[in-house]
C-alpha cells in the first residue's frame, strides 16, 4: 500500500511540473550579449570548464520568445579553419554578420526594439579531444533604449509562465518556485 501512495504522488508531480522549465533550463551557463554598431553581439563566457578543455563554436540560434527562429548559423566545416572563437565580447558574433568558417541556415530577420528574444549557443570539444563534450549557453534579452535614447541590451523574463516582457535596466528576472527549486 505505501508504494501505491508514493507512485500516485510521483505521477501527480510529473503531471503538474511545468515542461517549459525543462526546455529553458537546458543550459550550462548564460550566453553573453553586448552591442556592436547598434546590433546585438553574441559570445560565450570563458568559464572554468571552457578553460579546462579546448572547446570550439558549433551553432548559434536567435529566436523570438513567442516562437519562431529569426537567425541561425553554424560552422561551415568541421575542420574549423579560419574560425574565430566567439568566446569574449571582443570576438563576438554580430547579429546578421557571418564570419569566416560559418554558414547561415536561416537568414537574419530585423530585430524589433522592446521585443523579447532568446539566444542559444552551442560549443563542442575541439577536434582531437578524447571525448565529445558539448556546452550550451543561452540568454533571454531585448534591445531597448536608455534615457538618452541610445540602444542597450536588457534582460527578458517570462516569469515561468511564458508571459514574456523586457526588463528595465538593472532589473533581475523573477524566478518561479520551480525555477528556484530545479533551475540553474
Amino acid at each position: 500500500m505505501p508504494h501505491f501512495y508514493r507512485n500516485c504522488l510521483i505521477c501527480c508531480l510529473i503531471a503538474l511540473f511545468p515542461t517549459s522549465i525543462f526546455a529553458r533550463s537546458n543550459k550550462d551557463a548564460d550566453a553573453v550579449v553586448t552591442l556592436r554598431d547598434g546590433n546585438p553581439c553574441f559570445s560565450y563566457p570563458q568559464d572554468e570548464e571552457i578553460r579546462k578543455r579546448p572547446y570550439s563554436f558549433s551553432y548559434l540560434g536567435v529566436s523570438k520568445n513567442s516562437g519562431g527562429v529569426v537567425w541561425e548559423i553554424q560552422i561551415a566545416s568541421y575542420d574549423r579553419k579560419g574560425l574565430i572563437e566567439p568566446n569574449s565580447p571582443e570576438t563576438c558574433i554580430e547579429y546578421g554578420i557571418l564570419k569566416l568558417g560559418m554558414k547561415e541556415d536561416k537568414t537574419a530577420k530585423p530585430l524589433l526594439h522592446d521585443s523579447p528574444y532568446h539566444v542559444f549557443i552551442s560549443v563542442a570539444e575541439a577536434p582531437g579531444g578524447r571525448n565529445s563534450y558539448d556546452r550550451k549557453f543561452a540568454l533571454d534579452f531585448c534591445i531597448s533604449n536608455n534615457e538618452k535614447g541610445e540602444p542597450i541590451i536588457v534582460g527578458a523574463s517570462g516569469e515561468g509562465k511564458g508571459a514574456w516582457h523586457c526588463l528595465k535596466p538593472g532589473e533581475s528576472p523573477k524566478r518561479s518556485f520551480w525555477q528556484r527549486l530545479f533551475g540553474k
